[in-house]
């Protein structure tokens, strides 16, 4: 009896062992499926952000099985191929469209990661439904647990924007470049006349050949001016530091104004010039000045771009509420192809054209750009090479009933050189600063020609010690000088005593509108820009003469 309860009781105790061993496990196993299911809601949250993330880069996310499949591909790509997941997945590039050249290109590459372990990466070109663009892109090898390549995954972006890109930095490197080449080459052409005609002047010689020496200098002077003129207005321009002063204008006048400055030229090559001008008023709103030179470049465009002994046909009329000004010759031509790049700055076919005549390219450019600051436009027509051009600007006809802003004054002097004596300003005391020695020194000799007194200095320092036993009347002050600047030594003049009574005027190769503001707040009366019109100069000499007496 005693052995059954013994045995009923081991029994007992057994049985809640297990229990316990069964409650235990079971713990075990509720704590081990809790933390399972926390794994898998921590992995399914991975998934969805990295799914996010793949989903939205603008980049195409894919991976390859062993048999070149596709076995995933983001949004982007799916939107690439315009296909769903379910059409896509499964299939291979040449399944799904590729061409069979970058189908197996693309075959190569999974191959080779399959066999190195390494990435590959490349760089194609892909029609798709976003159009033909240009891809950048990696396969990467994807290592199973025994370290074996199981997949390859891949990333491809697209870098069409950035090669475009490229290829524009490229083109305006070498645009630059060829540029500065062009630069140097049209600056020396001029410098070696004027350096012969030097040496020529240096040498006893008849008058006429003196003369015909001088005027081939001023010619070639006048050329290297307007070409750092044509840089410095597209420099201006390009950054919008142009205002336009705009009037009432009667294109008219600016025509003869215009004339004026290229007779030289057209008559230095013989050409035949042919002016039709309407006898009615040709009014626009313009700067009068600016629509000179646009009407000047045509010209001059025309003048050295036709054989010696050529035809210039210059018109102007009305026509349907605009103005047109048409310039035409029957000289080299243009290409049909180079038509639509004529007026683009620097373009290779401008560069080719302006080498042939000497040139920066540019004098179009600024044409188009100064006229399409009036509101108007300009074209060229050619038949072709050989057959002549004719370029034609119109501007809006400005409005009947206003009256016409008082005539231009012509500058045809200032391409003359030096005024002569005769009615020039005459006896100022007159202070010539520059720190270019024989600039100072051979102005200071014209203005001694024409009966001033001058005192020349090549610094701020030295300046201000010649006052000390000279009270100019007026000061020519270069800005770039060394140690003291231009406008310190102004401020400087105008704190002395007798500053308020000497007329400042700054001669500088500063010219921009910003430079000229700062010469007036530096109390400059007058901004002249390097190399100074003489004509000009004379001009504000007598006038500065004038109001002395008059005072």
């Amino acid at each position: 009896m005693f052995k059954l309860f013994a045995q009923l009781i081991g029994m007992h105790l057994d049985t809640q062992d297990r229990i316990r061993a069964t409650e235990a496990a079971l713990a075990e196993a509720r704590r081990s499926r809790h933390e399972l299911d926390q794994v898998t809601a921590a992995s399914e949250q991975r998934k969805r952000l990295y799914e996010t993330i793949l989903s939205n880069t603008p980049d195409l996310a894919y991976v390859f099985d062993l048999e070149h499949r596709f076995i995933y591909a983001n949004e982007v790509l799916l939107r690439m191929w315009g296909r769903s997941w379910d059409e896509a997945i499964g299939k291979t590039c040449l399944e799904l469209g590729y061409e069979p050249w970058h189908a197996q290109l693309h075959d190569r590459e999974i191959e080779q990661v399959k066999a190195t372990g390494q990435p590959v990466r490349g760089q194609v070109p892909f029609s798709g439904s976003f159009g033909r663009r240009i891809y950048d892109y990696i396969f990467v090898p994807v290592f199973g647990p025994d370290g074996r390549v199981e997949a390859v995954a891949g990333t491809t972006r697209d870098v069409t924007e950035m090669k475009a890109s490229e290829e524009r930095l490229r083109e305006q490197d070498r645009h630059k470049d060829e540029f500065l080449a062009v630069l140097a080459h049209e600056l020396r052409n001029p410098l070696a006349p004027i350096r012969t005609g030097l040496s020529l002047l240096h040498r006893p010689g008849p008058p006429e050949a003196q003369d015909k020496t001088l005027h081939m200098m001023e010619r070639q002077l006048g050329h290297m001016v307007r070409l750092v003129d044509d840089l410095m207005d597209i420099s201006r321009i390009s950054t919008g530091k142009v205002q336009l002063r705009t009037e009432r204008t009667d294109v008219r006048d600016a025509v003869e104004t215009a004339l004026e400055s290229c007779r030289p030229l057209i008559e230095a090559s013989g050409h035949g010039l042919q002016v039709s001008l309407s006898p009615e008023p040709l009014c626009v709103e313009a700067d009068r000045t600016r629509l000179s030179q646009v009407i000047g470049n045509l010209i001059n465009n025309a003048a050295k771009y036709t054989p010696e002994g050529g035809r210039i046909e210059l018109a102007a009329s009305s026509r349907d509420g605009q103005v047109v000004v048409s310039v035409s010759d029957n000289g080299a031509g243009i290409a049909p192809d180079m038509l639509p790049k004529v007026f683009d700055m620097f373009s290779q076919e401008s560069r080719n054209l302006q080498r042939a005549q000497g040139g920066l390219g540019i004098g179009l450019a600024l044409v188009k750009q100064l006229v399409e600051m009036h509101g108007g436009t300009v074209v060229a027509h050619s038949a072709g090479l050989g057959h002549g051009s004719t370029f034609t600007l119109a501007l809006p006809a400005a409005a009947t009933g206003v009256e016409l802003a008082g005539p231009q004054e012509a500058d045809a002097a200032a391409w003359s050189g030096a005024g002569s004596g005769a009615g020039s300003a005459a006896g100022l005391r007159i202070l010539v600063v520059d720190d270019n020695v024989d600039a100072a020194e051979s102005l200071a000799s014209l203005l001694e020609i024409q009966g001033h007194s001058t005192r020349t200095a090549h610094s701020g320092e030295r300046a201000l010690e010649v006052l000390g036993g000279f009270a100019p009347d007026c000061a020519l002050l270069d800005i770039g000088l060394p140690g003291m600047s231009g406008y310190e030594l102004a401020q400087r003049l105008r704190a002395g005593p007798a500053g308020g009574e000497c007329v400042l005027v700054a001669l500088t190769g500063w010219g921009s509108e910003g430079d000229q503001r700062r010469s007036a707040q530096a109390g400059f009366d007058h901004h002249l820009t390097k190399p100074v019109e003489i004509g000009r100069l004379d001009r504000l000499l007598q006038d500065i003469r004038s109001r002395a007496t008059a005072g």
